[in-house]
């Protein structure tokens, strides 16, 4: 399997298991404890990545704090977390919650691609975002 594959394959899987567990957390559970707790045990778990990674990996740790993406990174996962939370706590199933946000992403995504990272929409890759949006409305109804 290429390194492609196997990274959409890991992506695929934690994103299953994202949804499965959201949509099955009980209703009592509030966000903040539970966000904190999750992003407690993956912090610990990137830590012993990091302690038992290379050397001069240990010293990279506080570079990214200088840089502006790590804390969009914080305020993307952040409403992420609450807005899924959100939308399964206001009655969203699973499938359309997911399909709904990530064919809007996906378009979004398209138009900032184009804008800010000069990348090319091909007729067959305009297609394919329709087809994605048109599905995606189709599932929510």
């Amino acid at each position: 399997m290429s390194a492609r594959l196997a990274s959409l394959a890991v992506v695929v899987a934690a994103l299953t298991g994202y949804h499965l567990a959201q949509k099955a957390m009980p209703t009592s559970v509030r966000p903040a404890p539970l966000f904190a707790f999750v992003y407690g045990a993956a912090a610990l778990v990137m830590v012993s990545a990091v302690a038992f990674g290379r050397a001069d990996e240990l010293r990279s740790v506080t570079g990214p704090a200088s840089h502006w993406a790590p804390w969009a990174l914080v305020l993307s996962v952040t409403g992420i977390e609450l807005g899924v939370y959100a939308m399964y706590r206001t009655g969203w199933s699973i499938s359309t919650a997911t399909v709904s946000t990530q064919a809007i992403v996906a378009a979004v995504l398209v138009v900032v691609g184009l804008w800010q990272f000069g990348e090319h929409l091909s007729p067959g890759r305009l297609t394919g975002l329709a087809m994605c949006v048109i599905g995606a409305g189709l599932v929510a109804r």
